[in-house]
């Protein structure tokens, strides 16, 4: 009997963020698909990806989190990932809290090697939801007690 491969999604935002997250995958066999905003870097990356561009959250404009926020649950809807694995940053938070909220989806969270000495706001408010939480410097221990210190990717 054939098992199915694990779906994963996989969100983030682009840059430094995008980059960690291809590192930390790399050597992972699944099924995956692409939750981020477009650029013209993700563009280029994702055209040999199944992927979902969404609107970026902009936070002087609030109506942009309402639109990733619909955005991310019909994705989340029509794709039923097993696992959500992200790197952050804001453009994430919709599609974590409602993987976590309503469809009770594993979430793993890399903090981003740019937060050497402290956290930035998305780690801080994801580790609360994350069954998985990873970070990449012993500094940041103090910040996030029951995570995991992978070293840099």
């Amino acid at each position: 009997m054939k098992r199915n491969k694990i779906k994963i999604c996989l969100t983030c935002s682009a840059g430094g963020h995008f980059h960690q997250l291809l590192l930390a995958i790399k050597d992972i066999d699944a099924d995956f698909y692409w939750v981020l905003y477009k650029t013209k870097h993700t563009e280029k990356i994702m055209k040999t990806k199944k992927h979902y561009f969404i609107r970026n959250l902009i936070f002087e404009k609030k109506v942009t989190y309402l639109i990733n926020f619909i955005q991310s649950f019909i994705i989340l809807l029509i794709e039923r990932p097993n696992i959500i694995i992200s790197t952050g940053a804001g453009v994430s938070v919709p599609t974590i809290f409602l993987g976590k909220k309503i469809f009770n989806i594993k979430i793993i969270y890399i903090c981003s090697a740019a937060n050497v000495s402290e956290p930035s706001r998305t780690p801080l408010w994801a580790y609360k939801y994350s069954d998985l939480f990873l970070f990449q410097w012993d500094e940041l221990n103090k910040y996030f007690p029951k995570g995991i210190n992978i070293g840099i990717l």
